[in-house]
């Protein structure tokens, strides 16, 4: 998937269609999958790969009026990976462009990392891009309401070349885990990307140093 990540990466495409036999044209159902590697998989400012490289793939399918499903999943530290399940819808007003949906995360592997359901809300003003979520449960906790919000904006240096640069807030509604901020900058070519990260969370004692990723990505319709 991913933008899932803005930059995992920009907005997640389109909402769930009702299952069974279709008659529409063929251009109004669309598959694609996407295949990737990265240096060190991090998300939302934190490393989950234990600054390692990870693997990572998924299928999307989108319908050409807005709505999407879709599955991505990717390898964390040790033997855990993660497994990502969503749908929503997208479109367009006036100048504002928006993505809205839910978001399944499982860690199947034993993590440490709960299950959790997230609604998100991505807003595209043009030059800037906002991406609000929020957390409606979680697994071991009654305190489930976290909530994240991050703005971005991408320059165009030259042609097939971007800058994106990125600031985001994680607030948690648990006081078992610790608020904080990170930013992003990330260079875009292509199929790549070169990204730098950096947190401020005082926990474990490493959190805060900045972190590098070298990333490829390729997407293609089945």
């Amino acid at each position: 998937m991913r933008y899932r990540h803005i930059l995992f990466a920009g907005l997640l495409a389109g909402s769930l269609v009702a299952a069974g036999p279709s008659r529409a044209a063929p251009e109004d159902h669309q598959f694609t999958a996407n295949f990737g590697v990265t240096s060190n998989y991090i998300f939302r400012g934190v490393s989950r790969s234990n600054n390692g490289a990870a693997a990572s793939g998924g299928i999307d399918y989108s319908h050409r009026k807005g709505g999407y499903a879709g599955v991505w999943s990717s390898s964390m530290a040790g033997d855990d990976y993660e497994l990502d399940l969503y749908g929503g819808y997208n479109g367009e007003l006036k100048e504002l462009k928006y993505d809205a949906g839910l978001i399944l995360y499982r860690y199947p592997g034993g993590s440490s990392y709960a299950d959790s359901i997230e609604a998100y809300l991505n807003m595209d003003f043009s030059l800037l891009t906002v991406q609000a979520a929020l957390t409606l449960d979680k697994q071991g906790t009654s305190q489930a309401n976290d909530f994240y919000l991050s703005a971005a904006t991408e320059l165009e240096l030259k042609k097939d070349l971007a800058l994106t640069l990125l600031v985001g807030t994680w607030q948690f509604d648990d006081s078992r885990y610790e608020d904080y901020f990170h930013v992003k900058a990330a260079l875009t070519k292509g199929e790549f990307s070169f990204a730098l990260e950096m947190n401020d969370k005082s926990l474990p004692r490493d959190a805060s140093d900045v972190r590098f990723a070298a990333s490829w990505n390729r997407a293609f319709d089945l």
